[in-house]
């Protein structure tokens, strides 16, 4: 058989795999490199848009926190201003009813005015829910129960009673100082 014979000269092949070894081991090196670069570079760039990413989250947080308190703050001046209506509510509807007050105490005070005798000088009077009193001075005794009575008679008091009697102490006068004191009948005070 004929066998052919190669005449061009080639290197063993333990020295052709030792000359490829080293550079396919450089290329294999840096394709690592590259590779370990890369993957650096990724993870340098996901970390930086995660600082960024946690910064915005933090200002929000902070604003955030900001606007909680501002809602806060908010609440309590509403509360505060509905606490304010509705005070302010009471002493206008209060204020609505001064003139049925007024028409209500100007009646006692012209049924006193009217049974008042002429020596007997008022010199205050008190009324509260139910009642009043009337504090004073008179010349003659005599005429202070004529009054009592006469308010007594009168349909807007009960109860009319001479409560103290006080002879003034000063020997130039001979004023006397009286209490009377009452209840109102039928209608209530409006307040």
């Amino acid at each position: 058989m004929l066998e052919r014979i190669n005449l061009v000269p080639q290197l063993p092949l333990d020295e052709r795999i030792r000359k490829t070894t080293l550079p396919v081991v450089g290329i294999l090196l840096a394709l690592v490199i590259l590779f370990l670069a890369a993957s650096d570079r990724i993870l340098k760039s996901r970390i930086s848009t995660l600082s960024q990413e946690i910064a915005v989250a933090q200002q929000r947080a902070g604003e955030i926190t900001a606007t909680q308190a501002k809602i806060v703050l908010l609440t309590n001046n509403i509360k505060q201003q509905k606490d304010e209506k509705e005070r302010l509510n009471g002493q206008a509807t209060k204020l609505t009813t001064i003139q049925e007050r007024k028409k209500y105490f100007s009646r006692m005070l012209a049924a006193i005015s009217t049974t008042m005798p002429s020596s007997v000088r008022c010199e205050k009077i008190i009324f509260q829910k139910d009642s009043g009193q009337i504090f004073g001075t008179a010349v003659q005794y005599r005429e202070l129960p004529a009054f009592v009575k006469a308010l007594g008679n009168t349909p807007l008091f009960s109860n009319v009673m001479l409560r103290d009697l006080d002879r003034s102490s000063d020997a130039k006068k001979t004023d006397f100082t009286f209490t009377i004191a009452f209840q109102l009948k039928r209608e209530p005070d409006p307040s």
